[in-house]
């Protein structure tokens, strides 16, 4: 399974064109594909619904979007302005939903709200949790916050259950119609999960250590129950090494971009690469290649 992660910009490249075509061409070859500022009638351009354009360019592809802003749109009413996270899978989203993250009050700086997205994938293999989010770009205490409450959403998601369950609930004609979706659609809450996106934070961050954990002076960093590991990492790269936000010059700029996987997928990451070439953002998307195969001798 190929993953990607990319931070588009609303579309806008280096170049300073806006242009979700290329965006759309840049993951094509995903499985999965999380994008961050992705906005709907945000500004008067063409294709201002680039929800609705990025799923028309990416046909093969289920969609998903999870608003992060949402306000009024003065003259359409119809057409609020909105910004968030979206999700494209080949295989279908059996459910989605999203929570608020905590956000620290910084004052003199533009400090937008931030959200956790969750997609339940039905990977014909190995049914698996995504989580998309866009941490605070400002901040250090509140992308800490933010972590702290991503680990116990993570972690209660498998004991809550699907996100329409109930078994023994009377048959009656509103209790049947629901949970006869949840008994056909929706199975157990897989556990393997896969975090991932914009964290606005390097691999030495105390945020960072928070959901990967510590590094050791003889085992380096380690992969902790309950916690999550980085692929890019898991594939060879080094915590100091990549860069996912360029600067101004030349091998300048940070890894802040990260696609984590829970324990339990950590064995099975086959690649890990930052694509350097990509020029339709400010940020550089992230790959990896997860090995979902069933385990040997399962049916």
């Amino acid at each position: 399974m190929r993953i990607v992660t990319y931070n588009i910009q609303w579309g806008k490249g280096r170049d300073g064109v806006v242009d979700l075509d290329r965006i759309a061409r840049t993951v094509a070859k995903a499985d999965v594909i999380a994008l961050q500022e992705v906005e709907r009638h945000w500004r008067a351009m063409p294709d201002a619904d680039q929800v609705a354009r990025l799923s028309a360019l990416l046909p093969g592809h289920h969609p998903a979007y999870a608003t992060a802003v949402d306000f009024h749109n003065p003259g359409q009413p119809a057409q609020r302005r909105q910004y968030g996270l979206m999700v494209l899978t080949r295989w279908p989203i059996l459910s989605v939903r999203s929570w608020p993250l905590p956000r620290a009050t910084v004052l003199g700086q533009v400090n937008d709200p931030s959200i956790l997205m969750e997609c339940v994938i039905g990977h014909p293999d190995r049914p698996f949790r995504l989580y998309v989010t866009h941490l605070n770009w400002i901040s250090p205490r509140a992308r800490l916050a933010q972590c702290e409450a991503i680990l116990r959403i993570v972690a209660e998601a498998v004991a809550e259950g699907p996100l329409i369950h109930g078994p023994g609930a009377p048959e009656s004609d509103f209790g049947a119609d629901w949970m006869m979706l949840a008994r056909e659609e929706l199975p157990p809450m897989p556990a393997p999960a896969i975090l991932l996106g914009d964290f606005n934070m390097t691999p030495a961050a105390p945020e960072y250590t928070a959901l990967c954990g510590p590094v050791t002076p003889w085992a380096g960093r380690l992969v902790e129950d309950g916690l999550f590991a980085d692929a890019l990492t898991l594939a060879g790269m080094a915590e100091g090494q990549g860069i996912t936000f360029p600067g101004d010059g030349p091998g300048e700029g940070e890894r802040i971009d990260h696609i984590l996987v829970s324990p339990d997928l950590a064995s099975r990451v086959r690649e890990g690469w930052i694509d350097p070439g990509a020029d339709g953002s400010d940020h550089q998307p992230v790959w990896a290649r997860i090995d979902m195969a069933p385990e040997s001798g399962s049916d």
